[in-house]
């Protein structure tokens, strides 16, 4: 259990650190004069920590921001990674309990877009529901379907009883099925071959007629209920790059097979963008001149070391339509290394602590449901919140804990899970969230969290044997040891930035006051949002939630 402990420690503060410290140059949006307020709803496709690369870019490559940006909206993203209908469902009608102000913000949205139904399959052994599907077994299928079909119509209900003039847009799923794509394991594929004869071509026909079939939950309930939502037929935009051009369709595709690319979210961005044009919500001519703009920033901010920077912004500037200046920039900067080591800088017209400000992490601090108060040294750990609008957690594990574990650890009473971190961290994740990591490098790779999103490790001496060993490990094989000896003073280190800001509730009214961590393109919000309180006795208290971990942080001063 302590093992486990100190591990969510870890895994916690890299996720929060991932999530946010987001840095942006914001460009000169045009705005009208009463900004339309939009937001986005569902899955992971559209909350974005997975797809931007590198990370620090998640404000202009992923499509909500895109989206917000160049159209010069206020935005908020309130979509959650891995959720299900059934747990949208369940999300969007609690009630506003703190700053985050997620039912607000669903029932004063002019515009609210939808991307779900994706994890109601991928989360139930896609793998065999795909092999089934081909061998003609598709009552699970169905199944899942049906269940789906039923939370998608309460989705929408719900958003219509609490907001019925919002424009509703609702995204279909796209197909990741390609030759080679991870989306389904190479036995499944194997099978479908060995077993039933499929080719490549009729593997992908089959995913499309499966997909047919769950996104007809989109046009099903659209034919009971004319004028419910406008479809943003993402899934025919894929594949129409598909049958044009299969190369580019597989970059519209993360390493993993399943999240959309820095490509993928553009595309996406330009569907949603046509369809807010046809409803009047949009003036495609400024949109298309900000996306140029936002395109030729970001050029600049990180292709300027390349000595080309000219010559791509010119080409994207020539660009007539917002799916050109999208096929231009991607063909103009591939192939070109982005330098995206920076840090953000604190907003000064902002609102922030008269002065330095120290908050204890309590015993509540959780992830996964996993208490993390029994491992935590109380006394050490902390936030600090700078009056200059920077701040800084330390969060130590305790030296008994760690006592513990190296005992255990020579004792052969706990042994590290044979991990492989190259095949199922790094490919996948890491060297897309931050090109150049490389395990070969540890103490770079390290460099590298630091510089881009102020994390480092605390007590990672590679002078002292047990991380010498465990460095050497990683870089020669890619996996975790056995075992491993730890310093007694470990933990994490995570710098920022924050503001204060009251904001009250549509919904209830009352008002909160509210912390924002990292920063956010013109328009957005920070994606970690705190609750500030102060007791009569005057003890504060500051609570964040970070829903897709189930990340709980409480501290008090």
């Amino acid at each position: 259990m302590r093992f486990r402990v100190t591990l969510a420690i870890l895994v916690t503060a890299v996720a929060l650190a991932l999530i946010g410290a987001a840095f942006v140059i914001q460009e000169d949006i045009i705005p009208g004069e009463e900004p339309l307020t939009i937001s986005f709803w569902g899955d992971s496709i559209a909350e974005g920590i997975l797809g931007a690369s590198p990370i620090n870019e998640r404000e202009s490559n992923c499509y909500y921001a895109i989206v917000g940006r160049i159209n010069g909206y206020t935005y908020y993203n309130r979509s959650v990674s891995g959720h299900k209908t059934e747990n949208m469902l369940e999300y969007i009608k609690r009630e506003d309990a703190g700053a985050e102000m997620t039912n607000s913000i669903l029932r004063t949205s002019d515009i609210i877009h939808i991307s779900i139904l994706g994890n109601d399959l991928l989360q139930n052994s896609l793998g065999s529901l795909v092999l089934n599907y081909a061998r003609g077994e598709h009552s699970r299928l169905d199944s899942l379907i049906g269940n789906a079909y039923s939370n998608f119509s309460e989705i929408i209900d719900y958003i219509r009883s609490v907001n019925p003039d919002a424009v509703i847009l609702m995204s279909t799923v796209y197909n990741p099925m390609y030759v080679g794509s991870r989306i389904i394991g190479q036995d499944v594929t194997d099978a479908m071959k060995n077993e039933l004869g499929m080719n490549d071509a009729e593997i992908r026909a089959m995913t499309n007629a499966m997909l047919g079939e769950l996104n007809g939950v989109v046009f099903d309930y659209l034919e009971e209920n004319p004028g419910a939502y406008t479809v943003v037929d993402v899934a025919a935009a894929f594949e129409e790059i598909y049958l044009e051009d299969e190369e580019r369709n597989q970059e519209l595709f993360y390493a993993d097979g399943v999240h959309p690319s820095n490509e993928g979210h553009a595309v996406i961005a330009c569907q949603i963008q046509r369809a807010l044009e046809k409803l009047g919500l949009a003036d495609a001519d400024k949109a298309c001149k900000n996306y140029k703009r936002l395109r030729c920033e970001q050029i600049e901010r990180l292709y300027s070391e390349s000595g080309n920077t000219y010559s791509v912004k010119n080409a994207v500037k020539a660009a007539k339509r917002v799916e050109e200046v999208t096929e231009v920039y991607f063909d103009e900067t591939a192939g070109l290394k982005a330098d995206y080591m920076r840090m953000p800088e604190p907003d000064p017209e902002r609102e922030h602590f008269d002065a330095n400000r120290i908050f204890y992490l309590t015993n509540e601090c959780s992830v996964w449901g996993i208490p993390l108060g029994m491992a935590l040294d109380k006394s050490n750990s902390r936030i600090t919140f700078r009056k200059d609008g920077t701040m800084l957690m330390e969060a130590y594990i305790m030296p008994e804990v760690i006592r513990g574990l190296n005992i255990q650890f020579a004792n052969g009473e706990f042994t590290l899970p044979d991990a492989d971190i190259q095949g199922t961290i790094v490919d996948p994740y890491a060297s897309q969230l931050f090109p150049g990591f490389d395990l070969g490098d540890p103490m770079g790779a390290f460099e590298m969290l630091r510089q881009t999103l102020g994390l480092s490790i605390i007590g990672l001496d590679p002078e002292h044997p047990g991380i010498a060993a465990l460095l050497d490990t990683i870089s020669t094989t890619g996996r975790l040891p056995s075992s491993i000896n730890l310093p007694e003073t470990l933990g994490v280190r995570y710098e920022g930035t924050y503001y204060i800001e009251e904001v009250t509730s549509a919904a209830t009214g009352v008002t909160y006051t509210a912390i924002y961590t990292g920063e956010a393109g013109e328009g957005g919000q920070p994606y970690i949002v705190g609750t500030l309180t102060e007791a009569e006795d005057g003890t504060m208290r500051v609570s964040t939630r970070i829903e897709f971990l189930n990340f709980v942080i409480v501290a008090e001063r």
